[in-house]
């Protein structure tokens, strides 16, 4: 065998569908290949991401969407064009030969580019999702100027979204969750680790408690949320953590080596996704909830309930109430309820949701759900942005104020905050999109729905294969999905193409992955 010749991989014309996609292997190696009218491409098997299988994934118009968190790329070329996903696809030579497919694997170059920024110096509060896109944006883009990114936690950029799932369910390196082991270096950023203690937008200046002063001549603001812990007696107990932080996974993890019992305070996406993988851990945990119904309010009655019969079979236990006292000595023993109910625990996790941190930014009073209003651009002030959960913008699907706390979603700011940066015009508009993983459950969410006015369900929620789309002012404007991908990632598209059908038609069973 000639060493010196590159690796191919070969694929039957007639096994890639025109309009379609398929995986070729040869020993160890895989690409995509697609195909349409322009010819045929070939591109990495696998999602940048987290490494999901791309030919399992949906093409919807120019787009090819990763199945698991939607992160989206152009069929032309691989180009990224939607998050989790923070750069293209490595793209492959592809010749026709015979009935054949060829592609050497030898990646091809990336176009090198080169933005005319209006600004030398970049400035970014904040270290968490928005901030990471906008620096890979502005790199990507070809922005050669100086970038600065001021937080407060010493790990280099992680992956949050790792922190209440896998990572809890058996001890896992911190250094697992990283998106680059030297983020700041890989992109060429000033990483300042400080606390700020005021930031002022008409200055584009950002104080740090050491009495610095950093200036940009643009500016990101992008401080993100910090874990709410209501005021029960008992919370500062050892034993009672909550779960924001890499350093508060750490911890909660470290703890679950020797604890037996675990309490959760609250049945929202943290709790739950933190029950049910320290369950799997083979500790016995009870959820305490509010509400009878997890997620009612937001998905429906039937999708809370198939969610709680889901995790009851799985072990944990639901109880509804509310906190009295967290009891102990010294060491947390017990969670009191208000009806006089006691749940014993040697760990307890609180998790009662988030609060922006507004408080340091200057001349801007947060609206009443505590974030910073902006305009549909993002705009706070001349060459300043607002991105991720503090962030109070126009949503543009369900033309309602809102205040997202989606990982995804901040990573589109920073994204459209970048593009801005270097001169591009025009609103934010792209579709909110999270997941959860609920157990061994993945579930989708797209758009956003407050105050709903019915749901359109389809499927069987209690065998957790349905979609669910959520009517608002005569209009689908968000979608909640378990195993129905197809049909969920169409609709994703769809909504942030603004072509989403009327839900007459979707009652009466409109095929979305045909309206691409």
């Amino acid at each position: 065998m000639d060493q010196d010749k590159p690796r191919e991989i070969r694929l039957a014309l007639d096994a890639i569908p025109v309009g379609g996609k398929a995986e070729g292997k040869a020993g160890d190696d895989a690409v995509l290949f697609v195909r349409d009218a322009d010819g045929v491409r070939a591109f990495q098997a696998k999602c940048p991401h987290l490494g999901a299988p791309l030919a399992k994934g949906e093409i919807c118009g120019g787009r090819l969407y990763c199945p698991w968190h939607k992160a989206a790329f152009a069929l032309s070329d691989g180009s990224l064009e939607e998050p989790p996903a923070l750069e293209a696809l490595t793209r492959y030579p592809v010749r026709i030969e015979g009935g054949e497919a060829v592609a050497t694997l030898t990646p091809e170059p990336a176009p090198a580019k080169r933005a005319a920024a209006p600004v030398g110096h970049v400035l970014i509060v904040g270290t968490g999702a928005a901030a990471v896109a906008c620096v890979t944006t502005l790199r990507r883009e070809g922005f050669s100027g100086r970038i600065t990114m001021v937080g407060r936690e010493g790990h280099p950029p992680y992956d949050r979204t790792k922190l209440s799932k896998q990572f809890l369910a058996k001890p896992t390196p911190p250094e697992k969750t990283l998106l680059e082991p030297d983020f700041a270096a890989a992109h060429q950023v000033e990483r300042i680790e400080a606390e700020a203690t005021r930031v002022d937008p008409a200055a584009r200046s950002v104080t740090l408690a050491d009495g610095r002063t950093l200036t940009g001549d643009a500016l990101l603001i992008a401080t993100g949320s910090r874990a709410v812990v209501p005021d029960f007696e008992g919370k500062d107990l050892n034993g009672v953590m909550t779960l924001r932080s890499l350093d508060d996974a750490v911890r909660l993890s470290e703890a679950a080596e020797q604890a037996k019992r675990v309490v959760v305070i609250g049945a929202g996406f943290i709790g739950l996704e933190a029950a049910a993988f320290l369950t799997k851990r083979g500790l016995s945990v009870t959820v305490l909830s509010r509400e009878e119904i997890p997620f009612a309010k937001r998905f429906g009655e039937a999708v809370g309930a198939a969610l709680k019969q889901y995790h009851s079979g799985n072990g944990i236990t639901l109880v509804t109430g509310t906190v009295a006292r967290i009891a102990g000595n010294g060491r947390v023993a017990s969670v009191e309820t208000e009806d006089g109910g006691s749940l014993p625990a040697d760990l307890v996790l609180i998790g009662a949701g988030a609060a922006p941190e507004t408080g340091i930014v200057a001349g801007v009073e947060p609206d009443e759900k505590g974030g910073l209003r902006v305009g549909a651009d993002l705009t706070l002030a001349d060459r300043v942005w607002i991105a991720g959960d503090i962030a109070a913008f126009p949503e543009h699907g369900s033309g309602v104020t809102a205040r997202i706390e989606h990982w995804r979603l901040a990573q589109q700011h920073g994204t459209h905050a970048a593009q801005a940066i270097l001169g591009a015009q025009g609103d934010f508009v792209a579709a909110p999109f999270f997941w959860s993983n609920q157990g061994d459950k993945r579930l989708d969410y797209g758009g956003y729905a407050p105050d709903f006015e019915r749901i359109i369900l389809q499927g069987d929620p209690a065998a957790l294969d349905f979609i669910a789309y959520y009517v608002r002012e005569g209009r689908a404007v968000a979608a909640c999905s378990i195993g129905r991908n197809k049909p969920f990632t169409a609709f994703l598209h769809l909504l942030g193409e603004g072509r989403v059908p009327d839900p007459a038609a979707i009652e009466g069973g409109a095929d979305l992955a045909a309206l691409v």
